[in-house]
């Protein structure tokens, strides 16, 4: 079993999404919980020993990423990193319903974990902390 220290949850954050929030922090910390726990939740269902081993843990480590380009990082993106993951621990797609910051149903981030060290390289490559 991976060391549970090791094991970290990621919100990997649309830069569409992001742009169109204009600041609105309130709506970025809901989607991030939404990631977080849906994948957690996921983990739990599909990885039970995973999920465990995250909610025993030392830490509840926390991270939100975001492509470092708008370029080439539509829905299809999001669902090809997801599909990366599937089999190694949970993940979500949040999808935002658009009653009050868009205008309509929105990807806004989808979520994946809790992950490894070693499983979550390719979770890293291309992407830089939300700021």
């Amino acid at each position: 079993m991976t060391e549970t220290a090791a094991l970290k949850m990621y919100a990997v954050f649309s830069p569409a999404a992001v742009k169109a929030m204009k600041g609105n922090r309130g709506k970025l910390a809901a989607q991030a919980g939404h990631a977080y726990l849906h994948a957690w939740w996921d983990a739990h269902t599909r990885h039970p020993e995973l999920a465990a081993a995250y909610r025993k843990g030392p830490r509840a480590f926390k991270i939100a990423l975001m492509p470092k380009d708008e370029d080439g990082t539509d829905e299809a993106w999001f669902d090809r990193l997801l599909e990366a993951y599937r089999d190694k621990t949970g993940v979500t797609k949040v999808i935002d319903a658009g009653f009050t910051v868009f205008e309509g149903p929105t990807l806004t981030c989808i979520g994946i974990g809790p992950i490894s060290a070693e499983d979550r390289e390719e979770v890293l490559a291309g992407l830089r902390p939300l700021i």
